[in-house]
């Protein structure tokens, strides 16, 4: 007789690629070499399993921390992200950072030396994200893609757009599910572990030369005697690493999918990323990486890490977050969405206990996120789409940058066609752009006009 614990489940075992081809969909896999020599893996699903891609643009859809490309289709054909837009006749690219399960390669460095593991989330966003969205490109024949990121894939997404302005011009619209930049209110058990980031630092250094929580034997034989398969180790891995770690849920994580999730999680990164994080959670900044005061002054040419500019991200944006995310808490949330200008609207799940996870593993996720987030996208393919910009949270620039006299003052967005497009709207004293629904409706056709004109006068330069 087979015990529970023992039965096979398929999708906990096999890679991405053969999941996605097991569900009976189309699988590719590609290899994309960043400019520092990192090569990593990117899935993609072209089209549906009975629909053909006629979608116009491509979708790109980005990890979080210690994750991959799996989180996307864990959920099965019915619920997951990746599928529901392939069979919506996207072409959909699954992203996987550098470091983890599928991407712990390197052109001329091992995974087993200190050197391959010093990057963080910034060099995710100045070199894995770049590269990859480049790659897709090139191999789609377009000049935009869709973004949606969870968790850190949007901190890497704010990382590139700040750093390098030029990519805000090749996304046509970029979903944010769980945002995080700001971290400073989070309440995960992840928060206690600030104070001893650096000796973990050390640790890390001498045990795994700097990787954290890779997925190897290792790590299997932890996740399936910690959180197997019976009763009193599922009820405790509940309660103490997923609730702890992302908020209590009973509800909508769906438990059933713990086997998979495990089978795929953790994937690993570095433990400089977490250390950059912790700085942000003590600073209260979304800035750079600090090196301590003399490193600074040799790599920034001033004593402190400057911040990341979000003045520079011009791309259309949709943020999606939870009540109950201790990791992106609510008021981190509110204070990033508050600092960024082409803002298309911040949605508060309607249920209170939704998580950090449920974003993807939700038994609901659909009904609850993804048929808001695709009807979202959907707008966005049409030739004349404008954007219906939304101003019912005040916007709060920030002055004090703190860039330091470097060469990334150079870069500007002074040309792009988004920065063209706000600066119309600003002569015409109509920004920040009101929302549609008001009560007024002849001011609203007026402000639609405007924004039209504008939209017309700059897209077709």
């Amino acid at each position: 007789m087979i015990s529970a614990s023992d039965a096979y489940i398929p999708d906990a075992s096999l890679s991405v690629p053969k999941i996605i081809k097991r569900h009976g969909y189309p699988s590719e896999t590609h290899i994309v070499d960043t400019k520092d020599g990192y090569l990593l893996e990117v899935h993609r699903i072209p089209h549906g399993k009975t629909i053909k891609q006629y979608r116009k643009f491509p979708v790109f859809l980005q990890h979080g921390i210690v994750a991959s490309s799996a989180d996307w289709i864990i959920n099965g054909p019915s619920k997951a992200l990746a599928y529901q837009l392939a069979d919506n006749g996207f072409d959909v690219w699954l992203g996987n950072s550098r470091g983890n399960t599928y991407s712990r390669a390197h052109k001329s460095l091992s995974p087993d030396s200190e050197e391959f593991w010093n990057f963080s989330f910034h060099e995710m966003g100045m070199y894995d994200l770049p590269a990859t969205i480049d790659y897709i490109l090139e191999r789609t024949n377009q000049s935009k893609l869709y973004y949606i990121g969870h968790s850190m894939g949007t901190c890497m997404f704010f990382v590139m757009c700040s750093m390098l302005p030029e990519y805000n011009y090749k996304i046509r619209a970029q979903i944010s599910l769980a945002p995080v930049a700001y971290v400073h209110h989070m309440t995960s058990v992840l928060n206690s572990l600030v104070p001893y980031a650096y000796q973990i630092q050390k640790a890390s250094n001498w045990v795994s030369k700097g990787a954290f929580l890779p997925q190897n034997a290792a790590s299997k034989l932890v996740n399936k005697y910690l959180c197997g398969d019976d009763a009193i180790n599922s009820a405790l891995c509940k309660k103490y690493i997923v609730y702890k770690m992302f908020g209590e849920d009973t509800v909508q994580f769906d438990m059933t999918l713990l086997p998979i999730i495990l089978g795929h999680n953790p994937a690993g990164t570095s433990v400089k990323t977490l250390i950059h994080f912790a700085q942000e959670i003590t600073t209260k900044n979304f800035q750079l990486f600090d090196f301590g005061k003399e490193k600074n002054l040799e790599i920034y040419n001033c004593s402190h890490p400057p911040k990341y500019n979000l003045s520079n991200i011009i791309v259309p944006i949709a943020f999606y977050y939870a009540k109950n995310d201790i990791l992106a808490d609510p008021a981190d949330v509110v204070e990033l969405y508050s600092h960024l200008t082409n803002r298309l609207g911040l949605h508060l799940v309607k249920f209170d206990k939704f998580n950090h996870v449920d974003f993807l593993y939700s038994k609901n996720v659909t009904e609850m996120v993804y048929q808001s987030v695709m009807n979202t996208i959907f707008k966005a393919e049409f030739v004349d789409w404008v954007p219906e910009f939304d101003n019912t949270t005040a916007f709060n620039t920030i002055s004090d940058y703190n860039q330091c006299k470097d060469e990334r003052n150079a870069r500007t967005t002074n040309n792009g066609f988004w920065h063209k497009f706000s600066s119309f709207i600003k002569k015409k004293e109509v920004y920040p752009l009101k929302s549609f629904m008001g009560e007024d409706k002849e001011e609203n056709v007026k402000l639609r006009n405007t924004i039209l004109m504008a939209w017309n006068q700059t897209h077709y330069e």
